[in-house]
C-alpha cells in the first residue's frame, strides 16, 4: 500500500502547503489531494520539484538533513 506522508514532513519544516506551493510551482491542489491521502497518481517532475524545494527550504532553516522520496510517499506490502 502507498501513503503519503508529506503532511508529516511539512510539520517538521514548519512551512504550510501554500508556501511548498509556491515555491516548488506544484499546484495547491494537487498538495491538497496528497495531503488528504486523496491522490490516485504523482508524476516524476512533480515529485522531484517537491523534493528539491523541500531539501532547499530546510537548507534555508539550517536543517542538516537531505529529504527523500520516503519523507513524501511509503509504501508498505499488504498481502491479503
Amino acid at each position: 500500500m502507498i501513503e503519503t506522508t508529506l503532511q508529516n514532513t511539512l510539520d517538521e519544516l514548519g512551512i504550510t502547503r501554500n508556501k511548498l506551493s509556491v515555491e516548488s510551482k506544484v499546484r495547491a491542489a494537487t498538495l491538497q489531494s496528497l495531503v488528504d491521502k486523496k491522490a490516485s497518481s504523482l508524476k516524476f517532475d512533480t515529485l522531484n520539484a517537491l523534493l528539491d524545494t523541500i531539501n532547499d527550504l530546510a537548507k534555508q532553516k539550517g536543517i542538516d538533513k537531505i529529504y527523500e522520496i520516503n519523507d513524501i510517499i511509503t509504501y508498505q506490502y499488504k498481502k491479503e
